[in-house]
């Protein structure tokens, strides 16, 4: 049976794939900030804080002991705190930066570590040239340094595959702190889970745009 380790479980897109994964006879350990909102049908669930390196390192070492190796990995934990530059707070900073970045670098090393030879990791990306707008400049800036992070990442690890989803608008919970409203074409959680899951099972690595 195959495993699948999803870091941020509890958004829209991470709640998709889990339930997905699950429909389709995966074994599937889910981690998020709120474990509430995982999907009931996980196997394993945990809470983690994308700031806390420690508590990633504990559920990695957690899931450690539950699986023989993992087969997919994806960091689809993410936030947005809309503020322009020079009105953001340090701490509201640091928290985009822990939770679209840091927390993805963080991730990443000890998830590594338990992914099966030729297994694929993948990230929650974004178009960049559509952040760069006012009360954005965190995100966009989190967002583009994730870029070249997963960039060096699969060139230092060609044992493995890497892909970088560029999902567009996509209808979650995040618009809620977005500056402007919901694009009237943004895609459903599944539509992009289930890009996700076809990438996978074509073999195929690099980025993904839908």
């Amino acid at each position: 049976m195959p495993e699948a380790l999803i870091w941020g479980a509890s958004g829209g897109i991470g709640r998709a794939l889990v339930s997905l994964l699950k429909d389709n006879d995966w074994r599937v350990f889910a981690v998020a900030r709120d474990t509430s909102r995982i999907p009931a049908e996980a196997d394993f669930d945990a809470d983690f804080d994308a700031a806390d390196s420690n508590r990633i390192d504990q559920v990695a070492m957690q899931v450690a002991q539950e699986t023989e190796g993992l087969d997919l990995v994806v960091y689809a934990a993410g936030g947005l705190e809309a503020d322009r530059l020079k009105d953001m707070s340090a701490q509201a900073w640091s928290e985009v930066m822990s939770s679209n970045l840091t927390g993805a670098f963080e991730a990443a090393g000890p998830s590594l570590n338990l992914l099966n030879e030729g297994g694929h990791m993948m990230f929650i990306g974004a178009y960049i040239d559509h952040l760069i707008l006012p009360k954005m400049g965190a995100y966009a800036a989190a967002k583009a340094g994730l870029e070249t992070f997963v960039d060096v990442l699969a060139k230092e690890n060609r044992r493995y595959k890497f892909t970088l989803v560029r999902p567009g608008a996509v209808d979650t919970p995040f618009w809620k702190n977005a500056p402007f409203k919901l694009p009237s074409d943004a895609k459903p959680p599944s539509e992009v889970a289930n890009a996700m899951f076809a990438r996978f099972q074509d073999g195929e690595s690099g980025d993904l745009n839908l």
